[in-house]
């Protein structure tokens, strides 16, 4: 039995942090050029809650990915793991 391939998570994870880097750039630019108060509303109410949100996201779905990779080992060699129950 081959182990779960897992390459398609790590790919999501890395794919939403570069677009969320690309965005953060694309958004300084635009900012640069539009300086009032819808703007400034606009970033305290929409995107400073995305950084955290984010990080909570890449967290989980690495704390995902860990989960995935230890049960496909358990399913693997459940005799190894009888030491952990």
């Amino acid at each position: 039995m081959n182990p779960l391939p897992l390459g398609p998570l790590y790919e999501s994870q890395t794919r939403i942090r570069q677009e969320f880097l690309d965005f953060t750039a694309q958004w300084q630019k635009t900012k640069e050029g539009w300086r009032d108060e819808p703007a400034r509303r606009f970033e305290e109410q929409s995107l400073n809650t995305l950084t955290p949100t984010l990080t909570r996201v890449s967290a989980a779905m690495q704390t995902f990915a860990e989960e995935i990779r230890s049960a496909d080992q358990a399913l693997h060699d459940p005799e190894a793991n009888l030491g952990d129950m």
